[in-house]
């Protein structure tokens, strides 16, 4: 079983349903659909595209929404425009799309002479000379090139005055929860309460159930990442903006830090962006690009992500599957379980689940257990078993089929879904059946058993109970019909071998 999941952007070269299932038995855990392209009635095709493969797979398919979001993106065009180095430019917002004229979707009036203006994740540079009374931006071209259709505008250090949800992205939340999302990517967060605000949102449309996983893309969000974190249900590093918004230097290390703060919070984290990019075209990523997915596996990501190599590459399910690959050796390595055993998160102060998931965790690996089993009706205990990254599988229960899906994002965890069980009989029961299914093990072996049973305040839920247990399959079930003392002899016979009974 792998431990760090696999989150595939849908597209063109990949969003038709036999391409998705390939995908998937490759190792796509979580579909992403970018609302940066395409239309919101094609992404509810796809999302019931991805459903029906859900349904086909025994392993769970989730799907994230990734809203557009306040960018600032140049005009479409049918053709690359070619930006010369040296020449002037002027930025207005609108649909125009030339060598010295660039249509953006906001102004950028904002800026100031000096001010860098970086097209197409920093591929070209201008230089700002002036603002004019109207708004129109004029710019020197420092390092020129080809500028395709509706590429992303970056200004460094420039607070552009633009709301964080625009009416696109309200069409795309509306779509979320009717469409029963899996996950909401909320872009350019700036604090905790735009997380917030986007959750409320939800919850208008009637998506309150509907995780929200932040973008981290400013400089702003990463002196607020802590609020961010608190706030939201999950985390994406997408190098992308930060990499143009930031000193690119800087980035490998905000990663490292955004991971860490993540996982210390047990809040499930994305690492996005050209992982693989070489293998939109190439069959073989670089040298480079491998070391990139081994180094965040080994920082504790959640997830790692891929974009255009599967939105728009030439062959979608051998990047997966070298992903997959890469992921696998690394998490087999001894510098990954050294690595593991160093980190482990410290427990909040007061908090009951992450006391009994943290010694779960150390339970597993001092009695050789096999598997760590989380019964889970919201995912909450599922997330806090994988915060601790323990050195088994953990497979988690839960009744909820939503759950089970939103699991699919959790380090290490694979979920199933079972009956609702009333009583600590049948939590055992659906835990073993579960780890046995799932094939992290067989009878005879010894699990660890985190559960949460219901408490005297009606419809309140907390996991309050660890429990060894040896894993054991049924092997006849009956009533008992007559109720009475017996005696008789005893008769002694191999284990396993009922046929010597009289």
């Amino acid at each position: 079983m792998r431990n760090a999941k696999i989150v595939c952007t849908l597209g063109p070269a990949s969003d038709d349903r036999d391409t998705i299932r390939e995908l998937a038995a490759a190792g796509m855990s979580v579909a992403r659909l970018n609302a940066s392209h395409g239309t919101t009635d094609h992404r509810e095709t796809v999302i019931e595209r991805v459903r029906d493969v859900d349904d086909a797979i025994d392993d769970p398919l989730a799907v994230m929404v990734d809203l557009k979001g306040p960018e600032v993106r140049t005009a479409e065009t049918d053709e690359p425009t070619n930006v010369v180095t040296g020449s002037e430019v002027t930025f207005v917002a609108g649909d125009d799309a030339t060598p010295e004229r660039i249509g953006l979707t906001h102004t950028i009036s904002a800026a100031a002479p000096g001010d860098t203006v970086l097209l197409d994740d920093g591929r070209i540079e201008c230089r700002v000379e002036r603002v004019t009374d109207d708004g129109t931006v004029v710019a020197t071209v420092v390092s020129g090139g080809k500028l395709g259709s509706r590429k992303g505008v970056n200004l460094p250090g420039v607070a552009i005055d633009v709301d964080l949800v625009t009416p696109a992205d309200e069409a795309e939340l509306r779509l979320a929860a009717r469409a029963d999302a899996d996950f909401v990517a909320a872009s350019f967060v700036r604090d905790g309460d735009d997380v917030y605000r986007i959750a409320d949102l939800l919850e208008e449309y009637g998506g309150d159930d509907i995780p929200v996983i932040a973008k981290i893309e400013r400089a702003g969000a990463v002196e607020n990442l802590e609020g961010i974190v608190e706030a939201a249900d999950g985390v994406m590093v997408a190098r992308g903006d930060l990499g143009v918004e930031c000193p690119l230097e800087d980035v490998p290390m905000i990663q490292k830090r955004i991971i860490r703060t993540c996982v210390n919070a047990g809040v499930p984290v994305i690492t996005a962006t050209e992982m693989l990019d070489s293998m939109i075209h190439s069959r073989r990523p670089t040298r480079a690009e491998a070391s990139d997915v081994a180094n965040a596996v080994l920082d504790g990501t959640d997830a790692v992500m891929l974009s255009g190599e599967t939105a728009i590459g030439d062959h979608p399910a051998r990047v997966v599957e070298t992903m997959d690959r890469i992921v696998r050796e690394v998490e087999t390595s001894d510098e990954y379980a050294e690595t593991r055993e160093q980190r482990v998160p410290t427990a909040a102060e007061g908090s009951r689940t992450e006391a009994l998931a943290r010694s779960a965790r150390y339970l597993a690996r001092d009695i050789g257990a096999s598997t760590v089993v989380a019964v889970s009706e919201t995912g909450f205990t599922a997330r806090k078993t994988a915060m601790f990254r323990p050195g088994v599988p953990v497979v988690a229960t839960t009744p909820n089929d939503r759950v089970r899906r939103q699991l699919a994002l959790s380090w290490g965890v694979q979920p199933v879904t079972t009956e609702y069980a009333n009583d600590m009989e049948s939590v055992l029961d659906n835990a073993v059946d579960a780890a046995i299914d799932t094939g992290a093990a067989t009878s005879g072996d010894t699990l660890v058993v985190l559960s949460g049973m219901l408490t005297e305040l009606e419809g309140t839920n907390t996991t309050n109970t660890l429990k060894v247990h040896v894993a054991a399959e049924t092997l006849v079930t009956g009533k008992a019909v007559v109720a009475g003392r017996a005696a008789g002899p005893v008769h002694r016979v191999t284990d396993g071998d009922l046929g010597a009974v009289p």
